[in-house]
């Protein structure tokens, strides 16, 4: 009977439209959504405000979940699901957040090596033009240091001609006889055209030594070495041969003094013998002609104890005492024949006697001193130049070697810096 019922509902014939007795697609299709409508209303009413513990009623099975073999398959012109498109938009956000998180740093790297680089290319072009200006004024104050050999060429020349030995000798004579005026006027000379040389090289020296920490170049830093000792070495031959020269100016104006000193004991010797050779024969003519001998002889020695006087006083260390005290006794000698010879005129046999006895013993005296003289006192002024100016000549000859040294490993850089 069931059966039957069934059979009957589904039977549905064919051209059945307009036909009041049969039921049509839409009118069943109407009814069975008006019976899902009530059935949802009357479980909604009964199970409000609780969760079901089951899913009743006639709703569609739930699609299974599929296999990891299988995959969702959308319909065609079915939109997709709110949630799927959420899950899907998020995790696309994500995939581009983490694409966006390995490509900043890498661009930060890449910028951050592009400013590096940059800066970098900026430091070596600075340093590189730093350095070229470090190295051009290196070769202008080089070339102001050797610049200045145009005035102390002369002065070299002048300084070496000092301490020659053959310059202070008793037997120089004629044009290569010691001149005073002549080494007071080249001293003058040189000193007034030196000056300037000095404070060029102490100005140049002062910048060399401060742009040599500077320099980075190996050959520049030894040109600027070298130039430091050329710089340095002339400054202490300027030292070393300005006090050899004021050395020789006291020692020449006193090797001068003692010549003409010695000449005028020379010659008052040479009077007081004529004096005595005249009174071998004694009369008044030749008595006369003796005291004015005498006179000479006087005149002639107080001439050599002034001038070694002078000399000694001018060049200090210098000892002629032996020679003037040799000088005084010659003169007490002639002053005791003076008065001698005027006993004679007077008349005074006594005081002839004693006088001439006076005259014998202060001549004896005085040859007594002679053989205590040694050298020549011009010899001794001499003799004293030379020990006094070793150790400046010692110290000049050795800079001057270091300055031409550095000259020659300086015109080789010049050249080179030039090319």
């Amino acid at each position: 009977m069931a059966k039957k019922k069934a059979q009957h509902a589904l039977h549905i014939k064919s051209h059945t439209h307009g036909s009041s007795n049969e039921i049509s697609f839409s009118v069943l299709d109407a009814a069975r959504e008006a019976r899902d409508a009530a059935e949802r209303d009357r479980r909604e009413g009964a199970g409000a405000g609780r969760v079901p513990l089951f899913t009743l009623g006639r709703g569609k099975k739930p699609r299974a979940t599929p296999a990891r073999s299988q995959s969702i398959v959308i319909p065609k012109g079915a939109a997709p699901a709110r949630s799927s498109a959420s899950s899907f938009a998020s995790a696309a956000a994500a995939e581009v957040d983490r694409r966006a998180f390995r490509i900043v740093p890498v661009v930060v790297v890449v910028c951050v090596l592009l400013a590096l680089a940059l800066t970098l290319g900026q430091t070596l072009i600075s340093m590189r033009t730093q350095q070229q200006g470090f190295r051009s004024s290196l070769n202008d104050n080089i070339s102001v240091i050797t610049s200045c050999d145009e005035t102390l060429i002369p002065f070299d020349e002048l300084v070496m001609a000092q301490y020659d030995r053959k310059r202070l000798s008793p037997s120089a004579a004629g044009q290569h006889a010691p001149s005073f005026e002549d080494l007071s006027e080249g001293y003058r000379r040189v000193v007034a055209d030196i000056a300037p040389s000095r404070a060029q090289l102490e100005e140049s020296l002062a910048a060399i030594e401060s742009m040599r920490p500077t320099l980075a170049d190996n050959n520049a830093e030894e040109a600027a070495h070298q130039a430091v000792t050329a710089a340095r070495a002339r400054l202490n031959m300027l030292d070393a041969g300005v006090a050899i020269i004021e050395q020789s100016l006291m020692a020449t104006e006193a090797f001068l003094d003692c010549q003409g000193g010695w000449r005028a004991v020379i010659n008052a010797d040479a009077a007081a013998r004529e004096a005595t050779a005249l009174l071998r024969e004694m009369s008044e003519a030749n008595v006369r002609a003796s005291m004015e001998e005498s006179d000479e002889a006087v005149t002639q020695l107080n001439d050599a104890r002034e001038l070694f006087t002078k000399a000694q006083g001018a060049y200090p260390g210098l000892d002629l005492d032996s020679f003037i005290a040799y000088v005084e006794k010659r003169l007490e000698a002639q002053q005791a024949a003076l008065a001698s010879d005027q006993a004679y005129l007077d008349r005074d046999k006594e005081a002839l006697a004693e006088e001439n006895d006076r005259y014998n013993a202060l001549e004896a005296e005085a040859a007594a001193l002679a053989q205590d003289l040694g050298d020549d006192p011009d010899q001794r002024v001499a003799n004293r130049f030379y020990e006094s100016i070793e150790d400046q000549v010692t110290v000049y000859e050795a800079e001057r070697l270091k300055a031409g040294n550095a000259d020659t490993f300086l015109r080789d850089y010049l050249g080179k810096s030039v090319q």
